[in-house]
C-alpha cells in the first residue's frame, strides 16, 4: 500500500480541502478518520465551488473513492445534504462512498447539548456547535449509536432507550429526547443514505482491496487543536496528527509521506493561545484579502504572521517529512512580512515550546522582510526558502490560489520565478 497523509500543520482553515483535492486524481482511495462536520473542506471544481464537512475530498472526474473511517463521528443528515448537491453534478457518485460501520453518529441531541454546555461555561471554548464534543463524549462513556445499530430495529430502539434515560435524566428541565423520534431520524437518514448507494463496510472487510491501492489519508482541522497535542482545553474532541490513520487500521511508517499544509501566514476560529495574532486594521486587511471567514461557522477567523516556533512544534509532534505552502498569494502587495522565528518564555528564548502550556506565555520574535506583488517574484522566494531551512523541512508545493490547478511542485515553481 503506497501512503500520504495530508494534516493540518496550524489551527486549522488551512486549504487541506484544496490539496488533497488535487493530490486525489494520483490516489485510488481518499481516507477520512478523524472529525465530523465541524471541519470545512472548500474545493473547486471546473470553477464551481463545493464544501464538505464530512465527505473526504475525491477527485470528481476520476474513479477515486472516499471512504469514513471509524475514528470519524457523522451527521447523517449532513452526510445526506453533502452528496445530493454532488449527485445534482455527478449522478451516481454516492456509490463512490464508503461508511465503516462502527462509526459513531452525531445525533440532534448532540447538537444542542453541545450549545447548552457551551453556554454553561465560565470561559467558553468557541465550539462550532456541531454536536462533535459531545458525540466523542459519548462514544467514551460507552453510550452511543454506531452504524451497526442501525441494521437491527430492535437492538437499536433498546440503545436509544438505555441512552435517552441517561441523558434527559441527566439534562432534566434544560434539554428533553424523544426515544420514537431519534430512532425513526435514524432509520430514515439511513434508509436515504442506502438509496443514495453509499457502501457499509468496515476497514477490515476492504483490507484486500485497498493492499494494493494508493491510498491518501486526508487530516481533519489542525495538529494545534490535536486533543493530546493541541492548546488544550481549546481544541477539538479528536485526534488531528497523522496518527488518526490508526482508525482505519493503516500504521504509517517512516517510508511513507506526510505532508503538512501550511498556510503562508496563519488563522485560527474560536478561543485559545495564538502568539502572532494580528488586531485592528492589520487583521481586517488581511482576514478580507484571505476570505478568512469559517466554512463551517461563517464566523471571522484570527489572522497573524506565519509562526516557525508552532510549525516546529507541530513538524515533532506529527512526524512531517513534506509541506504544501497555501494562500501564497494573499500576501501579495505587502511592503514588509513578517515571520515569527522564535519565542520569549519566561525571560528565555526558545526555537520551540516543549509542552502546549508554554504557547499561554509565548512571545514572539520577529523577522521580517521584503514583500512582493506576485508569488513567482525572488522575494517570495527567499521568505519561502527561509522558512524551509528553518523548519529542516522541503516546502514540496507551492498553491497560489484557490482552484485545484494552482499548485506547483518546487521545482516548476523556482522554474517560473522571474
Amino acid at each position: 500500500m503506497n501512503k500520504l497523509a495530508i494534516i493540518g500543520a496550524q489551527w486549522g482553515d488551512e486549504g487541506k480541502g484544496k490539496v488533497v483535492n488535487y493530490f486525489s486524481q494520483f490516489n485510488d482511495i481518499i481516507v477520512r478518520s478523524s472529525g465530523g462536520a465541524n471541519a470545512g473542506h472548500t474545493i473547486y471544481f471546473k470553477d464551481k465551488k463545493y464544501v464538505h464537512h464530512l465527505l473526504p475530498s475525491i477527485t470528481f472526474d476520476t474513479d477515486s473513492k472516499g471512504f469514513l473511517a471509524k475514528g470519524m463521528v457523522i451527521e447523517l443528515e449532513q452526510m445526506i445534504e453533502e452528496l445530493k448537491v454532488l449527485e445534482a453534478d455527478f449522478p451516481g457518485i454516492s456509490k463512490r462512498f464508503m461508511v465503516d460501520v462502527e462509526t459513531f453518529i452525531v445525533l440532534p441531541y448532540h447538537k444542542e447539548e453541545d450549545g447548552l454546555l457551551e453556554s454553561m461555561r465560565k470561559n467558553p471554548i468557541g465550539t462550532t456547535k456541531r454536536g462533535i464534543g459531545p458525540a466523542y463524549q459519548d462514544k467514551a462513556a460507552r453510550q452511543n449509536v454506531r452504524i451497526i445499530d442501525l441494521f437491527d430495529d430492535e437492538l437499536l430502539r433498546e440503545r436509544v432507550e438505555e441512552i435517552v434515560y441517561l441523558k434527559n435524566n441527566i439534562y432534566e428541565g434544560k434539554m428533553h429526547i424523544d426515544v420514537d423520534e431519534t430512532v425513526n431520524y435514524l432509520l430514515d437518514k439511513f434508509d436515504q443514505l442506502l438509496k443514495l448507494g453509499v457502501t457499509f463496510t468496515s476497514a477490515s472487510e476492504i483490507e484486500d482491496e485497498i493492499k494494493n491501492k494508493k491510498v491518501l489519508f486526508e487530516g481533519a482541522q489542525g495538529i494545534m487543536l490535536d486533543l493530546d497535542s493541541g492548546t488544550y482545553p481549546y481544541v477539538t474532541s479528536s485526534t488531528t496528527t497523522a496518527y488518526s490513520t490508526s482508525a482505519a487500521d493503516v500504521t504509517l511508517t517512516d517510508d511513507d509521506t506526510i505532508m503538512g499544509v501550511v498556510k503562508a501566514y496563519t488563522s485560527r476560529v474560536g478561543e485559545g493561545e495564538f502568539p502572532t495574532e494580528l488586531f485592528d486594521e492589520e487583521a481586517d486587511k488581511l482576514r478580507k484579502l484571505g476570505n478568512e471567514f469559517g466554512a463551517t461557522t461563517g464566523r471571522n477567523r484570527r489572522v497573524g504572521w506565519i509562526d516557525l516556533a508552532q510549525l516546529r512544534y507541530a513538524i515533532k509532534k506529527s512526524k512531517i517529512n513534506s509541506i504544501v505552502m497555501t494562500k501564497a498569494d494573499v500576501l501579495n502587495g505587502y511592503d514588509k512580512v513578517k515571520v515569527c522565528v522564535g519565542y520569549e518564555i519566561d525571560g528565555i528564548e526558545q526555537k520551540m515550546p516543549f509542552i502546549s502550556n508554554d504557547f499561554k506565555k509565548a512571545k514572539p520574535i520577529y523577522k521580517e522582510f521584503d514583500g512582493w506583488n506576485d508569488v513567482f517574484e525572488v522575494n517570495f522566494l527567499k521568505y519561502m526558502t527561509f522558512i524551509e531551512k528553518e523548519l529542516d523541512t522541503e516546502i514540496s508545493y507551492v498553491s497560489y490560489g484557490p482552484k485545484t490547478e494552482e499548485i506547483m511542485e518546487k521545482r516548476d515553481f523556482i522554474m517560473n520565478i522571474k
